[in-house]
């Protein structure tokens, strides 16, 4: 497998620092990738001179001979930030990389949260991604040999774990699952 040299996150380098443009149609669009598809989407778009932002963060493995392997990572796993007009937007979907392209309401909002995260990311100091399923959620596993079991999720020594509930009993059983094994449901059954 190729090692590909780390690329930038932003494009234009001042990106953040642009103001929205209604005259000229400018506005930010979250671009939801296809699984494992950020980083090349984010090629795409720097290839076609559209800009964007892919928030990432380093990221460090180790084989199984102990052997460190660094990497830079999404920090927003499917998630990449577009700055566009309604043409360039179109232009962005031509990749093959997209599920979806997802209208942002709050234009003052989204570059507020996005010059955040890049001043997180710039400060030098470890960032770590927020787990996407909150404490208290209901979840079904999404994967496994768990397939479709429901469940809560609690955190217990500073861990996330699926809770599988008698709920007749009221006790349980635990495990400790990854934010990419589960999905948030609606926890009304009928």
């Amino acid at each position: 497998m190729t090692i590909l040299a780390a690329e930038p996150d932003i494009y234009p380098p001042d990106l953040l620092d642009l103001p929205a443009d209604p005259t000229r149609g400018r506005c930010w669009w979250c671009l939801h990738t296809k699984p494992r598809q950020e980083k090349q989407a984010a090629r795409v778009l720097r290839k076609r001179a559209l800009p964007h932002y892919l928030p990432s963060v380093d990221h460090v493995s180790h084989t199984p001979n102990g052997r460190k392997i660094r990497s830079r990572l999404p920090l927003f796993p499917g998630y990449l930030f577009l700055f566009s007009d309604e043409y360039e937007r179109v232009e962005a979907t031509k990749g093959g990389h997209l599920a979806n392209v997802l209208a942002v309401y709050d234009q003052d909002e989204i570059q507020g949260d996005l010059r955040q995260i890049q001043r997180l990311l710039n400060s030098g100091l470890t960032v770590k991604a927020e787990p996407s399923i909150p404490v208290g959620a209901v979840v079904q596993v999404s994967s496994g040999p768990l397939e479709g079991l429901r469940g809560t999720v609690v955190r217990r020594q500073g861990r996330d774990e699926f809770v599988a509930v008698v709920r007749f009993l009221g006790r349980g059983a635990t495990i400790e699952l990854a934010d990419w094994q589960v999905e948030r449901v609606d926890d009304r059954r009928g």
